[in-house]
């Protein structure tokens, strides 16, 4: 057959993989995918450091703090208490999906692995800034080519997509790489991974439970555990992304080859993120965008607002606020109704911005009434497609007043997207944002300075502790 995933390939992808990873230098990156890399990590870490006083934040604190110290530590982000290197990441992997504001790649959140991970690694091995920049880079392209390989077909998709089985790759990749793990050793650490990857099932979205956020820190802690054990040594265990080893068979229904190595070491995976300018599901960064363009322009009384209308219609994103309000923090997450509401009604965007006892307050419920999804349907698999194209789908908004003025707005890229990127001054803005209330302007500056300013001059990253400390 010639159909994806069944012709045979005579490539080991999985050396060259391993082999771009242990090779590449820090000299050997652009200058803009350094910034990016800066930014990406500024704007994580704020994620992070957002989600530290929510209950989902101090639970898993609470884990990793019992499951306590030993060996390596490293700090918790935004917490400040040093724990063991596998049981930081474990809580700042997860803080950093918590409040869903980190960034977005065309099949998941690699930074909330990434990025927490890199850091605890960097801090608890002393490496160096540059280290650590390099090891990001490389994570994430190691990270999005196996992604993109093993992309489900639409029916499997359905069915079950496996966002936090590939997950594992990005931390993993890193955490190799800063260990100076190279060659065959770097082949069997992606065996390794590979074979830690959850089974790709639906109910973990279907449900909108809020174990999917703990996924990105458990998938992170993971990772360490299997580079640690490789990097002591294993036997074989080699070319896990081969045709007759077949990670893809677990993950998905075919694979695209051609995404292993597809100019690999000339295009920078990090570069084609998108940083999430607003803490909510990736579909609804447009309507964001847009209610907050017409808030602006035009300061409309929320309790006077009549109807809003958002196109296009996309399933479990514009579905009608349910009357006894939402049953996890994922589902409220992720509707474009609550989160419209919550923008009108609710806390300024922060840290309590979705706290969980607003999901049934009355008059978030009521305002989450008036807004509805209109036009054609717009299919998330679609969207995807249309993501990884270099594109995004287009959205328009209707507000109308009970007096019956209307306010309309369109959107093609939100910001953040790489079509409508971040500057350095307005990812420090959203850091501030997601900060606000729980560092001081001085420790926020100095976090910004060092993250964008410092890094790679730092000589020795357990200096990072004292700046992730609120």
């Amino acid at each position: 057959s010639e159909a994806k995933g069944m012709t045979k390939n005579m490539k080991k992808y999985t050396q060259i993989i391993a082999d771009y990873l242990s090779e590449l230098k820090y000299e050997d990156i652009p200058a803009e995918v350094i910034e990016r890399a800066k930014l990406v990590t500024l704007h994580t870490i704020g994620a992070a450091i957002a989600a530290v006083k929510t209950e989902a934040g101090s639970n898993i604190i609470d884990v990793a703090k019992t499951l306590g110290n030993g060996g390596k530590e490293a700090t918790i982000i935004g917490d400040g208490t040093k724990v063991g290197l596998g049981n930081a990441v474990l809580a700042s992997g997860t803080l950093a999906d918590l409040l869903d504001w980190e960034d977005c790649s065309w099949t998941g959140h690699p930074s909330a692995g990434a990025v927490p991970t890199g850091l605890a690694v960097s801090e608890a091995y002393h490496k160096s800034g540059k280290d650590y920049l390099t090891a990001l880079v490389g994570g994430y392209d190691v990270y999005q080519r196996i992604a993109m390989a093993v992309q489900p077909s639409p029916k499997r998709f359905e069915e079950g997509w496996g966002l936090h089985c590939w997950q594992i790759f990005a931390p993993a990749s890193i955490t190799g790489k800063l260990l100076g793990i190279k060659g065959a050793k770097m082949n069997q650490l992606l065996g390794a991974a590979g074979h830690m990857t959850p089974i790709a099932i639906n109910l973990i979205h279907s449900s909108f439970s809020d174990f999917y956020h703990y996924t990105h820190g458990l998938t992170a802690q993971s990772a360490v555990e299997c580079t640690m054990i490789t990097e002591k040594g294993i036997s074989t265990l080699m070319g896990v992304l081969e045709e007759d080893t077949g990670y893809y068979f677990g993950v998905s229904d075919q694979c695209d080859w051609d995404w292993y190595d597809r100019e690999l070491g000339s295009r920078y995976m990090i570069m084609e993120l998108m940083l999430k300018n607003w803490p909510v599901n990736m579909w609804i960064q447009t309507p964001m965008d847009m209610i907050h363009s017409i808030v602006t322009k035009h300061h409309p009384d929320p309790d006077k607002i009549a109807r809003i209308e958002v196109s296009p219609y996309i399933p479990e994103r514009s579905e009608d606020s349910p009357a006894d309000g939402y049953d996890s923090l994922v589902a409220a997450q992720f509707s474009i109704p609550f989160c419209m509401a919550m923008y009108l009604k609710g806390p300024k965007v922060g840290t309590q911005w979705l706290d969980e006892k607003y999901l049934r307050d009355p008059e978030i419920l009521k305002m989450a009434s008036k807004v509805h999804g209109v036009g054609e349907t717009s299919l998330i698999s679609s969207n995807f497609d249309t993501f990884q194209q270099g594109s995004y789908p287009s959205y328009t908004m209707k507000m109308v007043m009970e007096d019956g003025t209307v306010y309309e707005e369109a959107v093609q890229f939100p910001k953040g997207h790489p079509q409508n990127p971040y500057t350095r001054e307005e990812c420090i803005a959203c850091f501030k944002l997601a900060t606000d209330g729980l560092m001081s302007p001085e420790k926020q500056d100095e976090l910004c300075d060092f993250v964008l300013n410092k890094l790679e001059d730092t000589e020795d990253m357990a200096v990072i502790g004292k700046y992730l400390t609120i």
